[in-house]
């Protein structure tokens, strides 16, 4: 049979059961608090977590803009390099080209001026060689070589076509033709000057010796007339004055 507890066990076993349950319920909350804990921390770290690899993925998607800006910078670089040098090579045959083209103006003006050279030496030698030519013949006509003055003057008019000598050429074969007393070829002569040469020096004198082949002729009334011609048409002319002596002569 078993004996009744005694009070101070009694006492003693109900402390214990009392301090265990404390201790119990105090070890399970000690828990939670370190499980909240443990999460809070863990969600912390999880955040840090995220955010430091937000900041990675910024960082990087920083840095690809970076090295696409370099890339790009780079890029611009060769570019600019390459179209330097095509500006350089440009330039370069800008340059040649007007080189050349100086060289080129610059021979042509040397050409030019030896041509120009050589034109006015030849024209001075073909004038020098016309008013000989011109000479020669009147120097005939002068020393009374009729034939052969007439001859040399029609050679001038053919070799000197574009000459400002035929009015005289003409007025002087006129003479030679007069004194030879071919009157008809001496009329032809002197009406040609006055015809395509009126203001020549040699047209009022050509007017004179029409005067003279119609004297000679016997055609007093034409050799008048004129005379009439030169007075009124050349007044200031050595003719004029011998045309008013052969008016006032007597008949």
């Amino acid at each position: 049979m078993n004996k009744p507890m005694p009070h101070f066990k009694k006492s003693l076993i109900a402390f214990a059961l009392a301090a265990w349950s404390a201790s119990s319920q105090a070890g399970l909350f000690d828990d939670d608090v370190a499980r909240k804990q443990v999460a809070d921390l863990t969600a912390k770290v999880q955040m840090l977590q995220e955010q430091n690899q937000q900041r990675i993925e910024q960082l990087e998607a920083g840095n690809k803009q970076i090295i696409n800006l370099v890339r790009q910078i780079e890029a611009q670089k060769d570019t600019l390099a390459k179209l330097n040098g095509q500006n350089e090579m440009l330039q370069f045959n800008l340059d040649e080209a007007v080189k050349r083209q100086k060289d080129l103006y610059v021979d042509l003006d040397t050409r030019l001026r030896a041509i120009e050279q050589a034109k006015a030496e030849t024209k001075a030698a073909v004038q020098l060689s016309e008013q000989e030519s011109f000479d020669n013949a009147v120097a005939l006509v002068q020393a009374k070589k009729f034939k052969e003055g007439s001859a040399a003057l029609n050679k001038f008019a053919v070799d000197y076509p574009k000459s400002d000598k035929l009015p005289a050429v003409q007025y002087w074969l006129g003479t030679s033709y007069a004194f030879s007393k071919d009157y008809k070829s001496a009329t032809s002569a002197f009406k040609n000057v006055i015809e395509n040469a009126p203001n020549d020096a040699k047209a009022p004198d050509s007017l004179l010796g029409l005067a003279s082949v119609a004297a000679a002729t016997g055609d007093k009334k034409t050799s008048r007339n004129y005379l009439i011609t030169i007075i009124e048409q050349y007044p200031q002319s050595d003719a004029a004055g011998k045309a008013k002596k052969a008016l006032m002569a007597p008949n």
